[in-house]
């Protein structure tokens, strides 16, 4: 089954449509606004960007990668229009957030080049957000300004030893974006203070929150230099209090949640009892994780165990007493990349890449990958192809949510020309009918 023809199993019908924007695709992230779908990722550009720093030695010049920064919008004859948002130099994508406001304007989130570019590390190195108006995204603006917060949460400050968690000049990675019951705009991102020791970032990261509020954007640093904000997932309670579901590559690794408790602003949320972090997994992870609280208040967490190579669900309906895992698919290699969304209905699913159908599979076999789609029903769990054309890698990186109750997953097709040995990716959406 190529990209555009109707079809998956289990008598679920989907419609594929190809998005554009070049080699787009990448950590897709999806939001939804009454009938209107909006769909963000990063495209891989054959453009670099020269890079000279000093890290603590010579001088070093390189040549680093620029991405598209694309979003697609659905437009009322059902077809998309893609556009691109802004060009960033990355050494790695690391991921991008997307959310409509309550008039159905789309805000993004990314990490871009700030004011002041990181001195030991090349590639961007600040979290910035772009709204649009009308369709037409506005003026990027800078929201952090290196490694500096305005607070940081009672029940971690003793892990903040020698001003660490205020030190260092990249950050934003990871970004999440949602908007609260006032239109305010709450900005997650991983801050990961120097770049000239990888092993040293990873393991002193904190996670920051941003709340916008008439133009100005407080930051308080919500989990402190545990190695925290990799694959940041953000949603809102139905009262409007943010959660943050997050790996952390500390010493402790793990999927955590990190949960504002208390209304009010910045001195409420950094006083004792102001957030609470609970850890819902204890290992190491895949790339892009699932979360999701519906609008009856439960907590959902998807990810893929790096260590069985299989698909995990939990869930809670407080935000704290978190269930054991459930293995949502074992049926070989199957997992990566979990986008998780509630339908109308209250009910959980899942939408990921299954590498492989075999379980001693060690790598991905297009004959056997594709997109899957797992929806729970009556406490049961169910599991079924959306594509898989044996031609291609297929699957890859998907968002899933839910318009008109029907579901609808943006995914990554990647292909190889035998003859010319070149590969190509193209970015697709599958819609429900």
């Amino acid at each position: 089954m190529a990209p555009g023809d109707a079809g998956s199993d289990a008598g679920t019908v989907f419609a594929f449509k190809q998005l554009g924007c070049g080699s787009a695709g990448m950590q897709s992230v999806i939001a939804v606004s009454g009938s209107k779908v909006g769909i963000a990722s990063l495209a891989e550009t054959p453009m670099t960007q020269t890079c000279t720093i000093q890290p603590l030695g010579p001088t070093v010049t390189s040549q680093v990668p620029l991405w598209n920064v694309c979003y697609a919008e659905s437009k009322p004859d059902g077809t998309y229009r893609s556009t691109v948002v802004t060009n960033q130099p990355y050494v790695d994508p690391t991921g991008v957030g997307l959310a409509f406001d309550s008039a159905g304007n789309a805000g993004i989130a990314y990490t871009g080049v700030g004011a002041t570019p990181a001195q030991d590390r090349c590639g961007a190195n600040e979290a910035f957000l772009t709204r649009a108006t009308g369709g037409t995204f506005g003026a990027p603006l800078q929201v952090s300004h290196g490694s500096q917060s305005d607070g940081l949460v009672a029940s971690q400050a003793g892990n903040c030893s020698q001003n660490v968690c205020n030190s260092g000049d990249v950050t934003g990675w990871w970004p999440a974006l949602a908007f609260d019951p006032n239109d305010n705009p709450t900005m997650v991102y991983r801050d990961v203070h120097f770049g000239f020791a990888v092993s040293d970032l990873t393991a002193k990261s904190d996670v920051e929150l941003a709340q916008g509020s008439g133009g100005s954007y407080p930051i308080l640093t919500i989990d402190v230099s545990r190695g925290g904000g990799n694959f940041n997932r953000l949603a809102l309670s139905p009262s409007g209090l943010p959660a943050v579901l997050e790996y952390s590559t500390g010493a402790s690794p793990g999927v955590y949640v990190d949960r504002d408790v208390v209304k009010g602003g910045l001195a409420a949320q950094e006083a004792a009892g102001g957030w609470s972090s609970t850890q819902v997994f204890a290992g190491q992870v895949g790339p892009q994780l699932g979360f999701a609280i519906s609008a009856q208040g439960l907590f959902a967490a998807a990810y893929y165990d790096a260590g069985t190579s299989r698909l995990f669900y939990v869930e809670s309906s407080d935000g704290s007493t978190w269930s054991s895992p459930t293995a949502v698919d074992d049926n070989g290699l199957t997992g990566q990349y979990p986008s998780l969304a509630f339908d109308s209905s209250g009910d959980p699913a899942i939408a990921y890449y299954r590498c492989a159908r075999s379980t001693g599979a060690t790598q991905c076999d297009p004959t056997q990958d594709g997109l899957q789609l797992a929806r729970r029903k009556a406490g049961v769990w169910s599991a079924a192809s959306v594509h898989g054309d044996a031609s291609v890698t297929d699957g890859l990186y998907p968002a899933l949510a839910f318009a008109r109750d029907k579901a609808i997953i943006a995914f990554q097709v990647k292909s190889y020309d035998a003859v010319s040995r070149a590969s190509s990716v193209s970015w697709w959406v599958a819609e429900e009918q």
